[in-house]
C-alpha cells in the first residue's frame, strides 16, 4: 500500500493538509508514505492526473484533491482512511516493474532524436529558404565575398538560436515557478500548434490559388537586411535573425511550440535547456549548410526556384504533421 502526497512550498492549503495526512498514515503501519514538491515531481503527478496541490494519491489509483474536501480536514481524514482501506491491490510484480522501467528509459533515450528531427523539420521551411536566397542575392549583388556570406549566415543563425533559447527558457522557467498555470499553458500551446498546422494547410491552398504566401515578410525586415554589408554584417544579420524568429513565428515556430510543450511535461531543468539547445541547433543547421553552399558557388536563383516549385508541398506536409503532433500531445502519447 502506498500514499503519495503532492505539495508546494509556501502553499497554506498544503500546510493545513500535511499534519492530517501524517496522522492518518501513521495509523496504517504497512503503508509506504512519500511526499513530493510538485515542481520537482511534475511528471509523476501528471501521470496520476494531478495538476493542483495539495493532492494525495493512494496506491497509484485513488486521487484526493483539495476540491474533494474543500478545506474540511475531518472530511480529508475520513476520505483518506476510506481510500487506504478500499484501494485496489497494486501490481507489484518485479518483472512488470522492470519492463516498465525499461520502456520509460527507451522513450527517454529516443527524446533527443525526436527533438532533433523536429528541429530539422522547422529548419527545412520555405520561409527560411526564401530568406537565405534573399540574403545570398544581396551579398552577390553588392559584390560581397565568400567570407561576407559566411559571416552573414553565422550571424543570422546566431540571432535565431539566441532568441529561441531566451524565449523558450523564459517560458519554461516562468511555468516551473508557477506550476498552477502549467496545465493551462500547455493546453494553450497544443491549440496553437494545431492552429498553425491548419494555417500551413490553408497557406498551401492560398499559394496554389494566388501564387503568393499568406505569411507576410515586413518591409522593415527586408530594409534592415539590405544594410547587412561591410563591417556591420555580423551585427545586422544577428539582429535580423532575432527579428525573423519572432515575426515568422507562425511559419517557423509552430514545431518549437510543440517541443516546448514536451519539455514542460518534464521536471529536469538542465535536460530542458539542453533539449532546447539541441532543437535550436537543428533549426539553424539547414541554414548553415545552405549558407555554406551559397558561399561556395550554389546559385541563389536555383535555391529560390526550388522554393517556388515545392513550397505548396512543404506547407501541406508541415501542416499535416503539426496537426498530428497536436493530437499526439493532447493524448499524452508523446
Amino acid at each position: 500500500m502506498s500514499v503519495e502526497y503532492f505539495y508546494e512550498q509556501g502553499c497554506l492549503k498544503c500546510e493545513q493538509a500535511a499534519p492530517v495526512i501524517d496522522d492518518v498514515v501513521s495509523g496504517y503501519p504497512n503503508t509506504n508514505f512519500s511526499s513530493y514538491e510538485i515542481k520537482s515531481a511534475f511528471s509523476l503527478a501528471k501521470n496520476y492526473g494531478v495538476t493542483t496541490v495539495p493532492a494525495v494519491v493512494v496506491n497509484g489509483s485513488i486521487v484526493i484533491s483539495y476540491n474533494d474536501y474543500e478545506g474540511d480536514v475531518e472530511t480529508l481524514s475520513s476520505m483518506l482512511s476510506e481510500a487506504i482501506e478500499a484501494a485496489p491491490v497494486r501490481n507489484s510484480n518485479a518483472e512488470s516493474d522492470k519492463i516498465k522501467t525499461l520502456s520509460e528509459r527507451t522513450l527517454d533515450d529516443q527524446t533527443p532524436t525526436v527533438i532533433f528531427i523536429a528541429g530539422l523539420l522547422a529548419g527545412f521551411n520555405p520561409c527560411l529558404i526564401a530568406v537565405m536566397a534573399f540574403l545570398a542575392s544581396a551579398i552577390v549583388s553588392s559584390g560581397g565575398s565568400r567570407k561576407d556570406m559566411l559571416v552573414l549566415v553565422i550571424g543570422f543563425c546566431a540571432g535565431i538560436f539566441v532568441t529561441y533559447m531566451v524565449v523558450g527558457f523564459g517560458i519554461f522557467n516562468t511555468i516551473n515557478s508557477f506550476p498552477g498555470i502549467r496545465d493551462m499553458i500547455t493546453s494553450f500551446l497544443v491549440v496553437l500548434v494545431a492552429v498553425f498546422g491548419i494555417w500551413h494547410i490553408y497557406d498551401a491552398y492560398y499559394i496554389k490559388k494566388n501564387s503568393k504566401s499568406s505569411f507576410k515578410t515586413p518591409h522593415s525586415f527586408v530594409d534592415l537586411m539590405n544594410h547587412a554589408r561591410g563591417k556591420n554584417i555580423l551585427l545586422i544579420s544577428f539582429i535580423g535573425g532575432g527579428i525573423f524568429s519572432l515575426v515568422k513565428a507562425p511559419c517557423v515556430g509552430a514545431v518549437y511550440l510543440m517541443i516546448l510543450e514536451m519539455l514542460l511535461s518534464g521536471s529536469n531543468t538542465v535536460n530542458a535547456v539542453l533539449y532546447m539547445g539541441l532543437y535550436n541547433f537543428a533549426v539553424v543547421l539547414p541554414i548553415l549548410v545552405l549558407g555554406a553552399l551559397l558561399a561556395f558557388g550554389l546559385d541563389p536563383e536555383a535555391v529560390n526556384d526550388f522554393r517556388e516549385k515545392r513550397r505548396v508541398e512543404v506547407r501541406l506536409i508541415t501542416g499535416v504533421i503539426l496537426i498530428l503532433l497536436a493530437v499526439l500531445l493532447q493524448l499524452n502519447i508523446i
